[in-house]
């Protein structure tokens, strides 16, 4: 549905009045922050990098792996443009970058990200928790939480000596059908040129006229193209391995590490989903909440998005709700 003018306008406003409230806040959280780095000069050593595409489970487990750590510091989707601190610097929706191809300027932005010298509302999510500014003086463990990164947190863990950052996928239809159900998705499909010089076959399938599910499919498999890509510097979880088997699931992410076992906190903390109270108590309980794009899709829907997927090489999926490695007995 095409958006009046009036609404458009209202939209404008609100964009320049936040992009100026950032503006305005920024310098006061980046003086926070790097007071708190003065007084834990090693607070951001071993930061942890969560990623994955949008609608896929990653604020829910990011949430969940914070308060099991005890309240860590997040700062939230760097990559997006809400992120003053990235504008004017070349990256793409999806950036895919290595040492060959990533910019100066570029590798400062990540330097200053890692190192949590940037702070600013977007960051710290202000708008919605306004107290977050708190944690900016907090000895804590640093989270940075992503949904443009799987082309780039295995190479930042690399460069920087981080941790193995974990990236999470979910169903590819799971994560269309929620993403057609809120935001605006219409200048889809976004992948990196970077990605597309990887693997050439892709531009026989990248279609910028396909219906909008398609497309968003395309995403979708080039994030996971793009976490395969770096396979062997990332730690990749199934979303629905996680809904199924808790803190067990993250176990293999939590040694690499340093940790022997998950923090006991973890399995309570996976408990409470971020954007809903729902029990996953019962198999048929799980199966009716990872199942819900199944009622939302139509069959054709369905078979178009996964014929996508598997025409860009990613099979991990299939019409069941579960990982075609996955089938709970």
């Amino acid at each position: 549905m095409p958006i009046s003018p009036t609404v458009a306008n209202y939209l404008n406003r609100e964009c320049k009045r936040m992009k100026n409230l950032k503006r305005a806040t920024s310098p006061f959280l980046q003086l926070a922050s790097r007071t708190g780095n003065l007084i834990y000069p090693h607070r951001n050593d071993e930061a942890l990098l969560i990623s994955g595409s949008p609608r896929g489970g990653t604020t829910w487990i990011a949430e969940s792996i914070g308060a099991a750590l005890g309240n860590s510091r997040i700062l939230w989707e760097p990559l997006q443009e809400g992120n003053i601190s990235k504008l004017n610097l070349g990256f793409s929706k999806r950036p895919y970058l290595d040492k060959n191809t990533v910019t100066i300027k570029q590798e400062k932005f990540f330097h200053s990200l890692v190192n949590a010298r940037q702070a600013n509302s977007h960051l710290l999510r202000i708008r919605e928790y306004p107290f977050n500014f708190i944690q900016l003086l907090a000895n804590s463990r640093l989270i940075i939480k992503f949904v443009r990164g799987n082309g780039v947190v295995g190479f930042l863990a690399e460069r920087f000596s981080l941790p193995k950052p974990l990236i999470i996928i979910r169903h590819p239809c799971a994560v269309v059908s929620s993403q057609m159900n809120m935001g605006s998705w219409e200048d889809h499909p976004h992948i990196d040129e970077n990605l597309l010089s990887k693997y050439p076959s892709l531009p026989d399938v990248v279609d910028q006229e396909a219906p909008l599910g398609e497309r968003l499919a395309m995403t979708w498999a080039a994030d996971v193209l793009a976490a395969k890509a770096n396979s062997l510097q990332v730690n990749i979880v199934y979303y629905e391995d996680v809904v199924l088997r808790g803190a067990e699931a993250l176990a293999p992410s939590f040694q690499s590490w340093g940790w022997a076992t998950p923090p006991e906190k973890l399995e309570k903390m996976l408990e409470r989903p971020s954007s809903t109270t729902y029990a996953w108590s019962k198999l048929e309980d799980i199966e009716s909440k990872l199942g819900r794009w199944q009622k939302e899709l139509d069959s054709e829907t369905v078979h178009r998005i996964l014929n996508v997927c598997y025409a860009m090489g990613i099979e991990d999926y299939g019409e069941s709700v579960w990982p075609q490695r996955l089938t709970p007995g």
